[in-house]
């Protein structure tokens, strides 16, 4: 079993999607995003006289791979019963304690022992291609990070691995075909659908990384290819066997020269257009036996597995760049990094100072009901998780205590005992016992439960304590209810109760369809019965009391607006005999001035105050050889 290699520069842990590196000293730091030569930090001499010497051109215009996820430390878990295969170093991300990544390295070193005999070389050959070696995995460190592993060394043997994560321009649909005939999910065939098949597909702008693992013998570069194999769980055995044969062919092309960093760019870049995976991902069932590559390392997972970690990772990868990223706040409008933001589950996210204001006035205020995402257009509620991270300890209980008031006091059936105020639940007949003090009640009158006896009304208990209150007997909570039953004489004058919690609504404006805030009900205002559309107004109640629609077409209507000021003024003239009744509907109009030309506010028809005639055109009416317009009356 192979050792830690005297290489490791830090300890290593294992990530959720593939071995993560631990962090390494300055000296080897990656830059964060590849790029040529000429872009390597100074303090990595020689990555960049090794990339020089791989002669490697700038990579292209276009936006580079996405950075790696930052380190992830997780608990030791406890020795395994048999030692893991192999352990990373260097800049390599974790311990290869995942199956598909031990897998993929007892596979490559199965065909390393059968790849032949080792081609005789002398010392100053093995010392070139040793130097070329540790060259390129320093240049492949340079510009990949975190994403490559180094193994430990198998006879002398470099070994690592490189997370490819391959390039998606905007995004991609994957679809597959699901069979659920058996009672098991399974992918279903690609043609001659049967009619339990099911056609999925999904959206990914990230597609989990396929894993090269390359182990170097010692003539290479100078005379042989490195082995390697590659591994991925959303491929199957032949699409991966496709790749491992073009990776030969580049190896073909370039004999004797260094291929790795080839081969990760072509499959960053160019493996997903060489399967024929344009727009669409096409995933299916592993029925290619006769060629498939000893190569080709894949998980033979169903796709009810594959595909919640295809999606998992996706949303991985989405909330990384969101917390890198720089956003605007859409209260306050500042830039903020994402690390700073609070994103709800309705996707709309906020900076952390506004929603934590936003939440601890809410909360101040009692308005816990309605604690919903801060967009207008949106009716999500906060998540109980999210406000315990905002608001603090007290203010967090307070929430939960006015949620649980607010959501008992909805409740028809629960009453609060008048001793203890304890939440009872109240029976049939109007009592209730108390689970604290055991007193059992009337939740009418909030008093010793009386069997067989009537309940007085809340204006006989009024009459009842204001009698007490004159002869000075009412005293403490008596003095309380006294009081509080003569806010609700004075509420009720005006008001309706909810039929279902019983809160006194009153009506201000409107039609009849009232909207209990506290409990939702919806109930009409002129019967008091709760209802839920607008088939109740079809009856005897009607939805628009006359009085509001003579205020709505006041509002509306300006040509009445003007009728009822024009009445108004007529009848403060007649107080003082300034009017003229007019010839056609009789109602009195105003004289304004000396003008004789009046205008009926009634009949809208414009006639003289002189003969008391209809003027069609005052023009014609008005002259030398008619009335005047302009006289003084008498």
């Amino acid at each position: 079993m192979p050792q830690k290699s005297s290489r490791a520069r830090g300890a290593a842990t294992q990530g959720p999607d593939g071995p993560t590196a631990a962090p390494r000293p300055p000296v080897k730091a990656a830059p964060p995003n590849p790029g040529p030569a000429a872009e390597l930090p100074q303090a990595a001499p020689a990555a960049a006289q090794a990339l020089e010497r791989l002669h490697l051109d700038p990579a292209p215009d276009g936006d580079p791979p996405p950075p790696p996820p930052p380190p992830v430390t997780e608990p030791e878990a406890p020795a395994p019963s048999q030692p893991p295969l192999v352990e990373a170093s260097s800049s390599g991300r974790s311990e290869a304690g995942g199956s598909l990544e031990e897998e993929a390295v007892r596979k490559l070193h199965e065909l390393a022992e059968a790849g032949g005999e080792e081609v005789a070389l002398t010392e100053e050959e093995v010392r070139a291609n040793d130097q070329r070696q540790e060259d390129e995995l320093c240049a492949l460190e340079a510009i990949f990070g975190d994403a490559v592993v180094i193994l430990d060394r198998k006879g002398g043997q470099r070994c690592f691995q490189v997370h490819v994560h391959i390039e998606i321009p905007d995004a991609i649909d994957v679809s597959t075909r699901l069979n659920y005939g058996d009672g098991k999910l399974k992918y279903g065939a690609t043609s001659d659908a049967d009619a339990d098949d099911l056609d999925y597909k999904f959206r990914v702008e990230h597609l989990p990384p396929i894993l090269l693992t390359v182990l170097l013998p010692a003539s290479y570069p100078s005379h042989h290819a490195p082995f390697f194999t590659i591994s991925t769980y959303w491929l199957d055995k032949g699409m991966i066997s496709s790749l491992c044969r073009m990776l030969d062919m580049l190896w073909e092309e370039q004999q004797g020269m260094e291929i790795t960093y080839q081969w990760v760019q072509w499959l960053q870049s160019s493996s997903l257009s060489h399967l024929g995976f344009g727009n669409e991902i096409i995933l299916g069932k592993n029925d290619v036996t006769c060629n498939a590559d000893k190569r080709a390392c894949l998980d033979n997972a169903s796709p009810d597995v594959i595909i919640p970690r295809m999606m998992r990772y996706n949303d991985n990868k989405h909330h990384e760049a969101f917390l890198h990223a720089i956003h605007d706040c859409m209260i306050c409008f500042s830039e903020c990094p994402g690390v700073d933001f609070i994103k709800l589950p309705c996707h709309h996210f906020f900076c952390w100072k506004c929603m934590q204001t936003y939440c601890k006035m809410n909360v101040k205020e009692g308005n816990v009901v309605k604690l919903l995402c801060p967009d207008t257009k949106c009716e999500v509620a906060v998540p109980p998780n999210i406000l315990k991270r905002l608001l603090g300890e007290d203010e967090f209980e307070r929430w939960e205590g006015l949620l649980l008031q607010r959501t008992l006091d909805a409740m028809s059936d629960v009453v609060y005992c008048p001793r203890c105020q304890t939440a009872c639940l109240e029976d049939v007949g109007n009592e209730a016992v108390c689970s604290s003090c055991l007193f059992s009640f009337c939740t009418l009158c909030r008093n010793r439960r009386h069997i067989g006896e009537q309940c007085m009304s809340p204006e006989e208990r009024l009459l009842i304590l204001e009698k007490r209150q004159q002869s000075g007997q009412v005293q403490g909570d008596q003095q309380r209810i006294l009081e509080e039953l003569r806010s609700l004489k004075e509420i009720m004058k005006d008001a309706k109760q909810c039929p279902r919690c019983k809160m006194a609504i009153s009506k201000t404006e409107g039609c009849n369809k009232m909207h209990c805030e506290n409990c939702g009900e919806y109930f009409c205002y002129q019967c008091n019965c709760a209802i839920t559309g607008y088939e109740h107004f079809k009856g005897s109640c009607v939805l628009f009391p006359q009085e509001e629609l003579d205020r709505w077409e006041m509002q509306m209507n300006q040509r009445v607006r003007r009728q009822v000021v024009a009445q108004a003024h007529a009848e403060i003239h007649a107080l003082h005999g300034q009017v003229h009744p007019c010839p056609t509907c009789r109602q009195p109009s105003p004289k304004v001035g000396n003008n004789n030309h009046l205008f009926c506010w009634a009949c809208q028809k414009h006639f003289c105050a002189l003969c008391h005639k209809s003027v069609p055109k005052p023009a014609q009416h008005y002259g030398p050889k008619g009335c005047k317009q302009h006289t003084a009356d008498p």
